[in-house]
């Protein structure tokens, strides 16, 4: 009987515990698990409408001469006389007189020219006077003689009028290089001229071919300006037509129209990128009188150059392009990725040839995942 107790009471207690589980169990409240509800996602769009587009290419450029040149004495002398203006950075015109030398020798030059030409002329003279003489000798010696002494050219002194001739043509040209030697002690300025550098002062001692200034044209100056080599083809280049440039100075801010007129001709090692020279007509303003800032020299500008005319293309900002030039376009409360067929890229704008279709609806809402078929919520200012 113990043995049984031992062995039965434990298994009745274990028996009752699990019977006591299953029934609480059984009363425990159970949750119903609901599927979550599909959230969209609110975007913000524009709608695509086709256009017509002046393309431009943004790039850096640095202001450079034109034309410059280091203006030389044609005569040696002493520095006299000089302009006002003659300074570095005084603005000339062009005919002004930059300097006079000594003029003293050259005048004396020229009246010892004007002597010899005198001597030359007169000497022509007293030999067609001899020449006239031997002619008629001649004629009395053929008379007595019977025409036997023959009228060489000799004989009638042609050789000696020759000579004559040509020694006054000679003292005529030595003349004319006194007179040029005289003119030439006031230099003239060749264009209107900036004074990038002076070269010498009053007193100074000038010799043949010494330096007297640097001079640059201000009637224009260049841009040179670095661009892609695979936008070259949307440009226009050359004298007459060529592309139009805005050029931009940050220090003044101020801008100057350009015109591209041609290439470098080369591509930097560096960048690899194409030279282009962009034409700036009066970077001083002098013609317009508006008292304009002034166009520097070696001045780091922004240059716009306007290419071909986009005809028939959408224009988006260049943040909305996604990956792989593709598009996130709204379409009936999804999201569908559309590729693009790029016409022209700037630094902020893109211009679209084909891909999307008028009316579309881009989104410009930067999403963290983008899947073709994401259910959207058009934000309610985008709503039609």
């Amino acid at each position: 009987m113990r043995l049984l107790i031992k062995i039965v009471l434990p298994l009745c207690l274990i028996l009752i515990g699990i019977a006591g589980w299953f029934y609480f169990n059984s009363k425990e409240p159970k949750m119903k698990r609901k599927p979550p509800k599909k959230q969209a996602v609110v975007v913000e769009t524009i709608s695509m409408k086709p256009g017509s587009y002046q393309s431009s290419i943004h790039v850096m450029g640095t202001v450079m001469p034109d034309k410059e040149i280091i203006l030389k004495a044609k005569v040696g002398g002493e520095v006299v006389s000089l302009s006002l203006k003659f300074a570095e950075g005084g603005v000339m015109q062009k005919g002004d007189v930059l300097l006079e030398l000594d003029d003293s020798d050259y005048k004396i030059d020229v009246q010892k020219a004007e002597c010899a030409l005198d001597k030359a002329i007169s000497g022509l003279d007293i030999e067609k006077g001899s020449q006239m003489i031997a002619k008629e000798e001649l004629k009395l010696i053929n008379e007595v003689f019977r025409n036997e002494v023959k009228a060489t050219d000799l004989a009638l002194r042609k050789p000696q009028l020759i000579q004559a001739q040509a020694a006054v043509e000679s003292a005529r040209a030595d003349l004319e290089k006194a007179q040029l030697s005289l003119t030439r002690t006031k230099v003239i300025l060749p264009f209107n001229a900036l004074i990038l550098e002076k070269h010498v002062n009053l007193g100074s001692l000038v010799t043949i071919q010494g330096s007297l200034a640097t001079l640059v044209n201000v009637d224009s100056y260049r841009v040179e300006a670095q661009v892609p080599p695979d936008r070259l083809a949307a440009l226009s280049i050359g004298q007459i037509s060529g592309s139009n440039a805005i050029i931009h100075s940050k220090y003044s801010n101020q801008t100057w129209q350009g015109e591209v007129i041609r290439t470098t001709g080369k591509i930097t090692d560096k960048s690899r990128m194409a030279g282009v020279i962009i034409l700036v007509p009066d970077p001083l303003g002098l013609k317009n009188k508006k008292n304009t800032p002034p166009l520097f020299l070696g001045d780091h500008v922004d240059v716009q150059i306007f290419g071909e005319t986009l005809k028939n293309v959408f224009s988006i900002p260049r943040t909305i392009l996604r990956d792989g030039n593709t598009l996130w376009t709204y379409d009936s409360g999804v999201l569908k990725i559309k590729k693009v067929q790029l016409a022209w890229k700037e630094n902020k704008v893109v211009y679209i040839k084909s891909g999307i279709s008028p009316g579309d609806l881009v989104i410009t809402t930067d999403l963290s995942v983008a899947v073709n078929g994401m259910a959207l919520q058009l934000f309610s200012g985008d709503r039609p």
